[in-house]
């Protein structure tokens, strides 16, 4: 594909790419506020057993939140096309199949979370109606949970816990993870592979290597969603050419040219405004020093 016809490929996908990005963002941030907002915090109940009673009170919530990071995982894929046909183009050395994981990544990711909402579902309604038990349990791992149904205390706890285990879907988990996987790795490869290229500053090339890792590796609350959407937010801009300072070179060029640094910026905005670089201050001649005279001692 020649440059002209890929500049032009770019420019009519630009607004459908920073809309699934935008769009991506905002039901990522939405679906974890719906999530985070089920549990209803009943006195003596442990967060599980809470959360569970919650959802079978309102299973509509995770219907809904499920749906929105779905929705979200689904919209990544185009704003993950976009960016790797543009990368591809400027540096053939990245591998054609990776497109594959631009569509299954957030494909499998979005269908696990379906199936796992499901199984949650089901599993809240048990337990809330404590209609189920566990009389083979070992007693070795456990030996309290003969003595489930319960609800309250470190018992309830560890029957929500047991009965989410066995109702465990094999087929959902293994989905989910391989969907977050592929996706971390869109996060973290794709970004890397555009700043090589120039189509992505150093810094979000880095953000968006630290979201793909707190995609599978979320160690503080809320804090990977945040840093995600910022990220798909950025994108968004990026692809609109809405980027503050100005776009790298790469962008209207097609081919791979660096992104410019910040001192590089500045030079070019002088140079737009026609400023001339300020001449250097003349040095000042030295000042001569006026010889010492030696007095002559007179001789008596």
């Amino acid at each position: 594909m020649t440059n002209e016809s890929q500049l032009g490929w770019e420019a009519r996908w630009a607004g459908p790419a920073a809309l699934a990005a935008f769009a991506a963002a905002l039901m990522l941030v939405a679906g974890t506020g719906v999530l985070l907002s089920i549990p209803a915090d009943r006195p003596r109940v442990e967060s599980r057993a809470d959360f569970l009673l919650s959802l079978n009170d309102s299973p509509g919530s995770l219907i809904a939140a499920v749906g929105l990071q779905a929705a979200a995982a689904l919209c990544l894929i185009g704003a993950f096309l976009y960016l790797f046909r543009a990368t591809i183009h400027r540096g053939p050395e990245i591998p054609r199949w990776f497109v594959y994981l631009v569509f299954l990544g957030p494909a499998m990711y979005a269908v696990a979370q379906v199936l796992g909402a499901t199984v949650q579902i089901d599993v809240a309604e048990q337990f809330a109606d404590r209609s189920y038990s566990f009389p083979d349990a070992d007693p070795g791992e456990d030996p309290n949970l003969r003595e489930c149904p319960a609800i309250r205390g470190e018992l309830g706890d560890a029957c929500s816990e047991e009965l989410l285990r066995d109702n465990s879907n094999g087929a959902a988990v293994a989905l989910g993870l391989a969907g977050s996987v592929a996706t971390a790795f869109l996060f973290v490869m794709l970004p890397l592979r555009a700043r090589r290229v120039g189509l992505m500053s150093p810094f979000m090339s880095i953000l968006g290597v630290i979201a793909g890792v707190l995609f599978v590796l979320p160690l503080l609350p809320g804090v990977p969603v945040a840093l995600q959407a910022f990220w798909l937010g950025a994108v968004g801009l990026l692809y609109l050419g809405r980027w503050p300072g100005g776009r790298g070179p790469a962008w209207e060029s097609g081919e791979a040219e660096p992104w410019p640094t910040a001192v590089e910026r500045r030079g070019e905005a002088a140079a737009e405004r026609g400023d001339e670089p300020a001449a250097e201050p003349e040095a000042e001649p030295a000042r001569e020093r006026p010889s010492s005279r030696k007095r002559k001692r007179r001789r008596r």
